[in-house]
Order: structure tokens, then sequence, then C-alpha cells
């Protein structure tokens, strides 16, 4: 609270922003005068999570008051509310490797029969007692983590064997049999560790929310957009279409606040296929973040470009603006990205780099937008990209340091790679002008720009296809989110 008050102060009165680890601005003063006054503020959520490979810093993140699950953030900048497996676990807690051979039962039950790949049967009382058995291990080698993720395996065959389906049956929704399991293993081990908190999703297949059981107090039940559209804001898609992902997601959330006192929301803003496809949603991020504070959830995960190397593609900008919001969803965004720009960039630059974010936030916002698409999306026009290359070239040569200039450069990768994936195959200097991009990603200490993919694959893929649709050996890097 000291902490926090300090840097607030700091923003009210000497106008500091920290946009990002290595961009500050404050005013100075030989005299600082200001009127006795008392302001006091609360978070508008309680958990706070910009979930950007640049925004792991802690200094960032104490400045921006963020509590990130996966930030360096220590208890002296403020501390963290740190999660231990917080995504998908199921297969973690009973592995399939260790058990399926001997207990299939174990598994879910598909067309009568047990699969790989799948789910846990919850109803079987050796899984609780196995689940429960590896749960106590970590709570008790991680006591620094306060939150385990009991939470389904990423993918949509759940078990259908007569118990579960009883289950599910009783509580109108597939959520119930988690919900059941979930609760038994909170309360479990309540008793001995009565300040852990078990995580859980309401996700794909779970998302509607049971009749009748309630999630138990020490439960965090964390829903998920991903099937939604990002172009509106979520409450206007509803209204558009009452049958859409958009309101079906938006009921999910209002029907399940009665159905868990920890609510939280998973939620996206980036393109996972190509992380340098603009995804500019900022005024409808912003309408979400208030519907999402008005229905009362507590806690929410902005899910960006995690990449080790980070990106661009306006994720410093997305995620200092989502640690804005997270405390305060009143926040004037607009002033935000202002101040940003010119921090950031410079008074030449910035004011160039606005111009492009008006102009790509309004074609984001023209057409569907989700976080797969290819770069010949509707709202994605050559026209666009052409306009945005012009307004990168005037930025970047109006730059008034090699600070400023750098960053615009690396920002301008993001149309670049637009431009790439446009070319004909007979276009003149292809290659070579794919192999400087590269170069040029890779001075950055970019590692990804499209999820969980290899430079060697992404550059085959522009070599061999338009649109990002050529041939690769597409491996996926495999690394842990955490």
């Amino acid at each position: 609270g000291v902490l926090y008050g300090i840097y607030r102060f700091l923003e009210i009165f000497c106008n500091f922003r920290c946009f990002t680890k290595d961009a500050e601005t404050i005013d100075k003063f030989k005299t600082l005068e200001i009127e006795l006054t008392e302001i006091i503020e609360q978070p508008a959520f309680d958990f706070r999570d910009s979930y950007f490979r640049n925004a792991f810093d802690g200094d960032f993140c104490a400045k921006n008051r963020l509590n990130s699950n996966f930030a360096d953030i220590s208890v002296a900048k403020g501390g963290r509310m740190k999660w231990f497996n917080f995504h998908h676990s199921f297969n973690d807690l009973v592995p399939e490797s260790v058990y399926f051979e001997e207990h299939p039962e174990y598994y879910a039950e598909r067309d009568g029969v047990r699969v790989k790949g799948s789910q846990l049967c919850l109803t079987n009382p050796d899984v609780l007692k196995i689940a429960e058995k590896t749960l106590r291990r970590w709570i008790k080698d991680n006591p620094e983590c306060k939150v385990f993720s009991v939470a389904q395996n990423d993918n949509w065959f759940r078990c259908t064997c007569p118990e579960c389906m009883a289950l599910e049956k009783q509580e109108g929704s597939p959520a119930g049999p988690i919900i059941h399991f979930v609760n038994k293993l909170a309360e479990n081990i309540s008793k001995d560790y009565p300040d852990v908190l078990l995580h859980t999703f309401a996700y794909q297949y779970s998302l509607p929310a049971p009749k009748k059981i309630v999630a138990r107090d020490n439960v965090i039940v964390r829903i998920c957009s991903i099937s939604c559209r990002f172009d509106k804001p979520f409450i206007e898609l509803a209204e558009i279409n009452s049958e859409g992902e958009e309101a079906i997601f938006l009921n999910a959330l209002n029907d399940w606040k009665s159905h868990a006192k920890r609510l939280f929301v998973w939620d996206y803003a980036v393109n996972f296929r190509n992380y340098f496809q603009p995804f500019l949603h900022f005024k409808n991020l912003t309408d979400n973040m208030k519907e999402y504070k008005k229905i009362g959830v507590n806690g929410v995960f902005q899910q960006g470009n995690f990449a080790h190397g980070g990106g661009a593609a306006c994720d410093d900008l997305k995620a200092y603006l989502i640690a804005k919001l997270l405390w305060n969803t009143d926040v004037d965004i607009e002033d935000e990205i202002h101040r940003f720009c010119v921090g950031v960039f410079g008074e030449n630059g910035g004011k160039y780099f606005e111009e492009y974010l008006k102009i790509m936030e309004n074609a984001c916002n023209s057409a569907p937008m989700n976080i797969y698409q290819d770069p010949d999306t509707k709202y994605i026009t050559d026209q666009v990209v052409e306009k945005a290359d012009e307004l990168f070239e005037l930025a970047i040569k109006t730059a008034e340091n090699d600070i400023y200039r750098s960053r615009l450069e690396r920002e301008h990768l993001s149309i670049r790679f637009l431009k790439l994936t446009r070319m004909e195959f007979d276009t003149l200097n292809r290659t070579e002008m794919i192999n400087e991009f590269f170069d040029d990603v890779k001075k950055f200490g970019i590692t990804e720009i499209r999820e969980r993919r290899s430079l060697k694959v992404s550059k085959e893929l522009l070599l061999t296809g338009r649109y990002t649709r050529g041939t690769a050996d597409d491996y996926s890097l495999y690394y842990i989110m955490q």
C-alpha cells in the first residue's frame, strides 16, 4: 500500500509514468506545492496480470501496480499473486504416462472406451486420492505459491461414463463434475492450508455455470473469452447476436457470479497465429474491462505475446494500457495513449505513431477480429498497410534521437511483415527482403513471430507461401507457461 501510494502520488502530482521497463517520464520541480488532501484508491481487480513478456519486469509491475503471477516482483516491490501451474493441469495431477496402461478407468470414457489425450474421470474415487496426493506435494514444495491449478486439459474430450454424465445432468452443465471434484480437493486441503486457493477453468465445454453447486470460497473459477471476437465490445456484439459467442460468454460470466465467490477472467490481446499482425482494440478493451468490473469479476489475466524475446505490434503499449485499466477502468485511455507515444517515441515520432494507431485501430474494428487470423483478413487492406508504412517512414525519418528511432524501427517490423506476406512470388528481390527482415527481427532479440514456432518455421512459411500459408516443419516449441 505504501509503495503503490508513492507511485500514485507521483503520477497525480508529478506526471510520472512508467511506460515500459526502459521508458519513463516525470516532471521536475525546484519546489513542489500541493494542497493537503486525502486520496484513497482501490484497484478495480484483486488480481492484475498483463501477460506480455516485456511486462514481466518487476519494476514495471510495481510502478504500474500489477501483481502478475510470472513477473519478477519481490515482496519489497509489492509482491505478487504467485500461481503454480496456472493453466491446464489434469494430466499433471494424474499423469497418463504413469497410470493409463494399468488404470485406463482413471481417464475419460468416450463411446464406451477409455481414451488417452482426454480428461480425467472426475467421479472415480482413486483419481481424487491421487490428485490430492499430487496437490499436497505441490503445495509443500512451493510455499511461495498461493494458487494451485486443478484445471481441465486443453481439449474437448470430457468423460461420458454413466457416473460423470449423471452428475452433469444433475447440474445441467459439464462444469458440474469439475466443481464437485475441485470442491472436494479444496475442502480436504483447507484445514492444513487455509490460505491456499485452488483454480479451475470455465472453458470451452465447461463454460456454462452449473445449476446447483457453488464453488467453495477457496476456489477460483476462471472464464475464458477464447471464442469471442474483439473488433467490438462484447456487450455490443451480444446485442447484435444474442446467440453469438460473445453473448454466450457474457451470459456465462453473469451466471457464474452466483456460483463462485472468486470469479476471474482469462482474456486475450494478441493474434497468436501472427504476433506481428495488428490487434488493436483499445476502446473495446476498455469497455470489456468496465463490463467485467460491473459484473463483479475479481481478477483479470490479459494474455499477450509471452514469447521469450518479447515482440512488437504495439505489445508494449497494450501491456501499459492493460495495467492502467486493471487498476482503474475509468482511466482516460486516449490521454494515456498520447502520453505513451510522446514518452516512448518522442514528439516527432510519437505524432506519426499516434496517427498510425488511429488508422489501424479503425481498421481492426471494421471487420471480425479474433485471435487466430491470417494477414489477408478483411480488416487489413493493402491501402491500410501502405498508409501505415508511410507513417512509419516519416516517424523514423524525423525521430529526435537514436533511442526513439530504434523503438520505431522495432514497431515497424509489424508493417514490414504485412507487406512481405502480400508479395507475389515473382517480386524482385523477394527472398533477399525476407532474409533482411528476419535479420532485423533477430537484431531486436525477438524469438517468435508465431506462437510457439521458431523463426526458422516462420521464415519458411513466408518463403513458400503468401499470407503465411506456406509449408514448413511446424514443430511446436516446448516451454511451459508459468
